[in-house]
């Protein structure tokens, strides 16, 4: 048994499907491949697969992760081939590599926002250094923070679609989303409800501020 650890990178279209159906589509795309993949037992079995740290939807990633099972002892030479040839459209794999680190190792996510057609880098800078409080929503319930709390880092500066925001935010158990942080500069006035974002997430990293692979 050979456990897999995949570094892909997910682009459009493939951005705007769930994580579901992201789960399904890679499962699909190993069965193409013809990996010797473990599957579950029961009555209906299914490849074994787990995606680290998923996004939401309609979010890129030029870092995803994903783990699965080989039944043999090593992996093929040509599985980043084998695997590329089969997914659809925006799925990208980039590495592949033994799965070893736990993925509670993975505790810092980094982001590009781009906020489009937004001048407000100054302001946006600015806003960094006072409180930030937004009402922050999960499956245990709701409660009020300070998404300062949740930034390693953070620097805004203007670009030609608008202004950008190059972020590391908490990921793990008590995740930050960015559209957080996009929500409390709508709330500061900062930014306008309407404005048109994207949200790009960079790499994977651990408590250190090192790439989590």
């Amino acid at each position: 048994m050979y456990k897999v650890r995949v570094l892909f990178e997910k682009h459009e279209p493939a951005c705007y499907i769930s994580h579901l159906d992201l789960m399904k589509a890679l499962q699909r795309s190993l069965r193409r491949a013809g990996l010797p993949v473990r599957y579950s037992e029961g009555f209906n079995p299914h490849i074994v697969l787990s995606i680290l740290v998923p996004l939401s939807t309609g979010y890129r990633s030029r870092y995803e992760l994903c783990d699965f099972d080989l039944t043999c002892d090593e992996p093929p030479a040509d599985l980043v081939a084998r695997l590329n040839a089969a997914l659809p459209a925006g799925l990208i794999v980039r590495r592949v590599g033994q799965a070893v680190r736990p993925v509670a190792q993975a505790v810092w996510a980094a982001f590009d926002i781009v906020w489009h057609g937004a001048t407000c880098a100054d302001a946006a800078s600015d806003a960094l250094g006072s409180p930030l409080v937004v009402e922050k929503r999960s499956k245990r319930g709701s409660k009020q923070v300070d998404v300062r709390d949740y930034i390693r880092s953070a620097e805004v500066c203007g670009g030609e679609e608008g202004t950008v925001c190059r972020c590391v935010l908490r990921a793990g158990e008590d995740p930050l989303n960015p559209a957080y942080l996009t929500q409390a500069l709508v709330e500061k006035g900062i930014l306008p409800e309407t404005v048109a974002v994207t949200y790009t997430r960079r790499a994977i990293l651990d408590e250190n501020g090192k790439e989590f692979f």
